[in-house]
């Protein structure tokens, strides 16, 4: 995995800040209100799947 490829990049950090701000939103505000970040995570991990093509592409 390399962290210079800009797709990893981005979906690494916005996985990251989804669960943070999740958690945090979770025990500060409302458990319903964190429910909000939860469809972020397909993004991140179809972001990742991208850059994997695009650092692995097909023969």
């Amino acid at each position: 995995m390399n962290l210079r490829n800009k797709y990893y990049r981005i979906a690494v950090y916005g996985f990251v800040l989804s669960l943070l701000l999740q958690l945090v939103l979770f025990f500060a505000v409302d458990p319903y209100i964190a429910s909000v970040i939860s469809p972020f995570y397909p993004v991140w991990f179809i972001l990742f799947v991208v850059g994997w093509r695009q650092e692995h592409p097909r023969r």
